[in-house]
């Protein structure tokens, strides 16, 4: 039990229903949330502070019962005035927020949307014989019919499971546990708040989180991106940030790996939100710090040369140096007299495609990111195995995992085939060189300059014809990839796991095609409608001869080959179940804006129904299948 005082609550004001129609317009006030002070406290605590389950007493008979954070009212909980005025629902910060009811002791009431603690959004009024259900501003009936609406999974009138909340009205701004204007929350829920793994879009904000939950908030392992607004007239937004790794009670907090939108890179330790502890910074031209962190500034730095070569004449002014390219382990199969020429016709070929180089970088890293003019990040592995693959490159007789060796520029054999490996500009220029070489050296043995001979060629025959008609499961359409990277982690897991148990002679082993079949027959996966023929279907989908079945089996896999074919596999075995989204109805207007939303709803109606199948394959098939075998 604690005793003491405690300022909880900022002071607000919520409009009172009296149960009067004809004083029915919001006008009226109840007793204010004031600033209250604690006689009793009993409940679940940590750090001293009041943490979990609880009940509080106030000072003038006010009581709360419910869920606490770190000494504040944060979750679901009941709060009851002195004059027995209640309120059911969500609080967060102390301050009712997103989903409640009102009771008044005459009977009347509303359930609904609220924010800062008045009504607004979507809500429903009772008083004596009249109700009112649809929109609220600022505690004012206002607007057309509810549009927000909850679909998913429900226990003892909480949500619990996996569910999709998501609202299309309010103009209030709320904390990023709300829903307004069309945010959308898809994942895991326990006890009525965002638990587990899940993706939240916050589309005024111009942000994202994918990743773990706890009470509602971030809390674990995740990503989150903003997109931050331009100055410029015209222009929404300008090139975004992005921060990968753990978070604790919303913040950054441990090790995580902050990318910034001029292309700059920090990795290391962070702390409430800053950089703290050990760190490295690596700037867009190349130039690595390091040292010692302290309130998000560097205290110990410690420059490291890692510098990139520089390029001289006419193509370093006009290249600019995030494309200076690194191509020793290409240089090296030349002889050397040639090295200084070989490169310098390599710059040339830069400078005449680099507009075409440049559109190409930015298309493929925004690949699976929301979708707003002016986002700018960082390009995966990942991104560029799909980049490869739409340019049919592994047609060339050779397969991605191949040419992982090829371009490796970690000594890490955990590295060579990460899908999370960010790369930069230069970088990405500097793999499509060397592939280039492995690919055409013997074509164009004669040519007088070899390397630039060979990446012209590839460029000319296959990155450019080809580029951004992207193809597989995985990114087509991009707004699924959202839902997709929820399951990365945990199946990249599962593929170095299985990599281990194929005990392939190489440290960077990979898994092959077949390997997916026995897979599948381990887990007891094949069923009437995934049979060994329908899974050899989808993995030979993008061969050279998707004809012959049989013919890729033996080729090594990386994993965005073994994770797009899990995708498929997944709606395949689930194509039969239906999505928790709502019905829609014919549209009564002819007006070209009541069509586009028409086609919007519809959209996200695929896209739910889809969504509903990938979450059902991996949380309740595959990941379950894969426990049981003990592989992990």
């Amino acid at each position: 039990m604690i005793h003491g005082s405690s300022n909880l609550v900022r002071q607000t004001k919520q409009a009172h229903f009296d149960g009067d129609e004809q004083h029915d317009d919001g006008s009226l006030e109840l007793p204010s949330f004031f600033v209250l002070t604690f006689q009793r406290y009993e409940g679940e605590t940590r750090e001293g502070q009041f943490h979990g389950r609880g009940i509080a007493k106030f000072k003038g008979g006010h009581t709360y019962k419910g869920m606490f954070s770190m000494g504040v009212m944060h979750g679901t909980g009941v709060f009851t005035w002195a004059d027995k005025v209640r309120y059911e629902g969500e609080f967060v910060h102390n301050m009712p927020v997103g989903q409640g009811k009102y009771t008044w002791p005459d009977g009347s009431s509303y359930e609904g949307d609220v924010c800062n603690g008045v009504r607004h959004g979507s809500g429903t009024h009772k008083s004596g014989n009249v109700t009112y259900r649809g929109q609220w501003n600022h505690s004012k009936r206002h607007g057309k019919e509810e549009t927000s609406w909850y679909k998913g999974n429900w226990v003892m009138n909480e949500r619990e499971g996996w569910g999709i909340r998501r609202s299309t009205f309010t103009t209030c701004r709320l904390p990023p546990n709300s829903y307004p204007t069309g945010n959308i929350y898809f994942g895991e829920w326990k006890h009525n708040l965002r638990n587990g793994e899940g993706t939240m879009r916050w589309l005024n904000q111009g942000q994202l989180y994918i990743g773990n939950w706890h009470d509602g908030v971030q809390q674990g392992h995740g990503t989150h991106v903003w997109l931050m607004k331009r100055s410029e007239p015209g222009a929404e937004f300008r090139p975004s940030n992005q921060y990968t790794g753990n978070f604790f009670q919303g913040y950054r907090h441990g090790p995580g790996i902050f990318y910034y939108a001029g292309g700059a890179v920090y990795e290391g330790g962070w702390q409430d939100n800053k950089k703290h502890g050990k760190g490295k910074v690596t700037l867009k031209d190349g130039c690595v710090f390091q040292g010692q962190f302290l309130n998000d500034k560097m205290v110990t730095p410690n420059m490291t040369a890692n510098q990139a070569p520089v390029l001289h004449g006419m193509a370093e002014s006009s290249l600019g140096p995030d494309m200076t390219v690194s191509i020793d382990c290409a240089l090296e199969k030349i002889p050397g007299r040639k090295h200084e020429i070989e490169h310098k016709q390599v710059r040339f070929a830069l400078l005449r495609h680099k507009t075409e180089l440049r559109s190409i970088y930015r298309f493929y890293s925004r690949l699976g990111q929301p979708q707003i003019p002016g986002g700018a990040f960082l390009l995966s592995r990942m991104q560029l195995w799909r980049l490869l693959k739409d340019c049919y490159v592994h047609h060339r007789g050779v397969t991605l995992a191949e040419l992982d060796l090829y371009i490796r520029d970690n000594p890490d054999p955990a590295e060579v085939h990460s899908p999370f490996t960010p790369i930069m500009l230069s970088r990405f220029l500097s793999c499509l060189v060397i592939i280039a070489f492995h690919i055409y050296h013997e074509d164009m043995e004669s040519s007088n300059h070899l390397l630039a001979a060979c990446f012209s060629k590839l460029l000319i025959e296959d990155i450019f014809p080809h580029a951004k008609n992207v193809k597989g499961f995985l990114f087509k359409p991009p707004e699924r990839t959202i839902v997709a990277v929820d399951f990365l982690g945990k199946c990249w897991k599962v593929y170095q796991a299985y990599c281990r148990v194929n005990k392939a002679p190489r440290d960077d082993s990979t898994m092959t095609n077949r390997h997916i079949l026995w897979m599948h027959k381990d887990l007891n996966l094949y069923d009437s409608d995934l049979t060994i023929v329908r899974v050899m279907e989808i993995i030979s989908a993008e061969t050279l001869d998707p004809s012959n079945l049989s013919a890729c089996m033996e080729n090594e896999i990386t994993f965005l080959e073994f994770f797009e074919a899990l995708l498929g596999c997944g709606e395949v075995k689930c194509q039969q179940m239906t999505g928790p989204y709502p019905k829609i109805g014919p549209s009564r207007s002819s007006s070209a804006l009541a069509r586009q939303w028409q086609q919007t709803l519809a959209q996200d109606r695929e896209l739910d129904a889809w969504s509903h199948k990938i979450h059902h394959f991996f949380k309740h098939i595959f990941f379950p299948a894969v426990a049981l075998l003990h592989i992990m």
